[in-house]
């Protein structure tokens, strides 16, 4: 029960929100039951409140559109780039790319405004300057090929400032992209890095309200921000100036398309020990095996192995049996267990 607790705590704080969103207040005993609303997150995007690789940008993309979705799966958009001032400075107006208008006089939930007033169509947050998706510890891709140029903590001397955790790639075009909060960095400076890999884990480091990814893309000279999703209003009349237009590959938020690991493994056993197979991580990938004995804890076996098979010394009358998880070269990982087999 403890643990199911915890993943509904961990999953309010993923959507930003505290216990105080679910207070409870009692009518006249006598009243009928209210029918159940349950609660909505106000949609941030102008198809839908996920982003879910399917959505249509109303805008042709860019000559220069080169990215895809830095995540993979269905994830709800939680705060919007603001193209009324993306400097983090609260002027009371949000803009978002379709000219949906949200302002401060309509009322307020922290630094996200109404669109109408007194309605719940709230859009966030005031100043923000790139687009944040619910991610949950999950990892966080790369957008496009490039080199990092930045990879740790946005703030050394501070953990609870900023971007917390970050990854920075100058993709070679003009542009960069940024990747923060995360709860761990897997690239370093200098590396270069694939459409697809894996570069961070995300997290709630920095100036986080709840684990999200902070998804930002800039003009590589002076890192000025710029909205992925362009601006599909009347042309001309974008508040930002320094747009570049829909970047997204093809015109549209999508996935990349890449190899994902299917892992599978095998255990038999034979001439005083159990012979391990596996595979499924693809070229360049490689494989952490843990063994089981008896029935007990998991315990390490072989890590980063290149190999497709290992024989485990094992001793007559015991059991075993072998978890595999594979890591791809873009750092994309399955796993797999054995059926336990005898010494």
């Amino acid at each position: 029960m403890r643990r199911i607790l915890a993943g509904l705590v961990g999953a309010i704080a993923a959507l930003g929100l505290s216990s105080s969103s679910f207070a409870y207040a009692p009518g006249d005993p006598s009243d009928p039951p209210a029918p159940f609303v349950p609660w909505r997150y106000s949609s941030q995007l102008s198809y839908g409140p996920f982003e879910d690789g399917t959505g249509s940008v109303p805008e042709r993309a860019a000559p220069v559109a080169f990215l895809t979705l830095p995540f993979e799966g269905s994830h709800l958009v939680t705060s919007i780039f603001d193209h009324c001032g993306p400097n983090y400075i609260l002027d009371g107006v949000i803009c978002r790319y379709d000219g949906a208008v949200a302002h401060s006089a309509n009322g307020a939930d922290w630094h996200g405004y109404a669109r109408t007033k007194g309605g719940k169509d709230y859009l966030y947050y005031d100043g923000h300057d790139g687009w944040d998706y619910s991610l949950y510890y999950e990892p966080v891709l790369a957008a496009a090929p490039g080199v990092v140029t930045k990879a740790g903590w946005d703030d050394p001397s501070c953990q609870t400032c900023s971007f917390g955790q970050n990854v920075f790639v100058d993709h070679g075009n003009g542009f960069t992209t940024r990747y923060a909060h995360l709860s761990q960095v897997w690239v370093h400076a200098g590396e270069p890095v694939a459409r697809g890999q894996v570069v961070g884990i995300s997290g709630n480091t920095g100036a986080s309200t709840g684990e999200h990814l902070h998804f930002g893309v800039y003009r590589t000279a002076g890192l000025i921000p710029i909205d992925p999703y362009g601006w599909t209003a009347a042309a001309g009349a974008d508040p930002w100036p320094y747009d570049a237009g829909d970047l997204w590959l093809g015109g549209a938020p999508r996935f990349a398309t890449m190899v994902r690991p299917a892992v599978s493994a095998t255990a038999e056993a034979g001439g005083g020990g159990v012979q391990v197979s596996w595979q499924g991580a693809g070229a360049g990938g490689s494989y952490d095996v843990l063994v089981s004995v008896d029935g007990g804890a998991l315990k390490p076996w072989l890590a980063g192995s290149t190999a497709s098979s290992a024989t485990y010394s094992a001793a007559a009358g015991h059991s075993y049996w072998f978890l595999v998880r594979g890591t791809t070269a873009l750092g994309l990982q399955a796993a797999a267990m054995t059926a336990e087999v005898a010494g």
